[in-house]
């Protein structure tokens, strides 16, 4: 029985053997991929328990330097104004101070100093000697000390040419004015000369009166010794000085609502080879019109073009020799920015000039080089019309 039964299974082993062996009918591909058969975790055979492996280390990230500080952060920056407190080129400083502070990363504090006397010299040549290359120390200047420069080489310690410069505020061209009720007095040789009152005899308006007395004329004098724009015009106001020249609209305009002047001409504009009216006083000639037929040509007049040159570079601010173009970036980025802000714009408009212009680093630097590098034979004609008029000691 046993071995029937052995048979039989062993048959049916070997039948089914043969069975796989056989060829299997083809199946059809699908023409479209069938879905895919979710996935099902294999279940793992049971292992001896293993010792849970340690959690991962994280990597170690990299330690980022604590972001520096702006330069300028806690520090406070101090403004040298090369004139008396008051003027014009003392309201640019301060009007300038509180926008630096706004437009300098790192807020720095921003305070004014005035140091008057010898037409801005003294002050540049202090500056010159004593202020570091830290940007700390900026100086304020206006159009006197090109002038000193141009005309008084003996007296200065300076070179304009060597500042950094951070900008200007350019204010439109100076007008000359005269007590009303004097202007027919001007050519009556007469009587004893109007006053005209000065600095050192070196503003950029002064070329009016002293090229009027050369070739118009004119019966002036002059009075030097005052400290800025703002002396002067007390000093007209009493009765002082019989003429007058600035630049500031708003003087201009004051001075004549108040019945007390009469405006007789101004410097313009240069476009070319030509003389521009100021574009808010269309009314008042430019000195090159007042000329007319007797206007000069030559080695005069070329120095005349000399000395009204620094009007259009007016109030500018510059940072010592040496400053580092990075300080330098610094503040001309903050002075660009200034200049385009709107509460600038509106306080400028409101108490210097509704009409300026802002100039930008090397564009100022730029204009300083031409002035300066000017001719000696330009110069020397300069200096000899001071000296004639008695302005300078021969």
């Amino acid at each position: 029985m046993k071995k029937h039964l052995f048979l039989l299974l062993s048959l049916g082993l070997v039948g089914a053997v043969l069975a796989s062996c056989a060829p299997q009918p083809a199946i059809p591909a699908p023409t479209t991929a069938p879905p895919a058969a979710p996935t099902q975790a294999t279940p793992k055979p049971k292992a001896e328990a293993t010792r849970a492996p340690a959690p991962a280390t994280p990597a170690p990230q990299p330690t980022r330097a604590p972001a520096e500080a702006p330069y300028y952060q806690g520090k406070t920056i101090e403004i040298l104004v090369e004139s008396s407190a008051g003027g014009g080129t003392d309201t640019i400083a301060r009007i300038s101070a509180p926008y630096l502070t706004k437009h300098i990363p790192g807020n720095p504090k921003v305070i004014i100093r005035n140091q008057p006397g010898g037409a801005g010299a003294i002050a540049n040549n202090v500056f010159t000697e004593k202020a570091k290359p830290d940007g700390l120390q900026l100086l304020q200047n206006s159009s006197s000390p090109i002038s000193m420069q141009l005309r008084s080489r003996d007296l200065i310690k300076y070179d304009l040419t060597k500042y950094r410069t951070i900008g200007n505020v350019s204010r439109g061209e100076s007008i000359l004015m005269i007590r009303k009720g004097l202007k027919d007095r001007l050519t009556d040789s007469s009587g004893k000369g109007l006053v005209v009152g000065t600095k050192e005899g070196e503003e950029t308006w002064q070329a009016i009166p002293l090229w009027a007395r050369e070739f118009l004329g004119w019966n002036v004098r002059w009075v030097p010794g005052f400290g800025g724009t703002s002396e002067m015009e007390l000093a007209f106001r009493r009765g002082e000085l019989d003429l007058f020249g600035t630049a500031n609209a708003f003087i201009i305009r004051r001075l004549a609502q108040e019945g007390l002047t009469e405006n007789i001409t101004t410097i313009g504009s240069m476009k070319g080879d030509k003389f521009l009216r100021r574009p808010d006083f269309p009314d008042v000639p430019t000195f090159d019109e007042m000329l007319g037929s007797k206007k000069p040509t030559g080695v005069a007049w070329q120095a005349y073009i000399v000395w009204v040159g620094p009007n259009l570079v007016d109030k500018f601010l510059v940072a010592p020799p040496g400053t580092p173009d990075r300080i330098v970036n610094i503040l001309t980025d903050a002075y660009a920015k200034m200049a385009k802000d709107p509460q600038f714009d509106e306080i400028v408009k409101k108490t210097v000039s509704d009409v300026y212009e802002v100039g930008i680093g090397k564009d100022v630097e730029l204009m300083l080089k031409q002035i300066v590098e000017a001719p000696p034979e330009a110069l020397n004609y300069s200096r000899q019309l001071q000296q004639k008029f008695g302005i300078l000691a021969k």
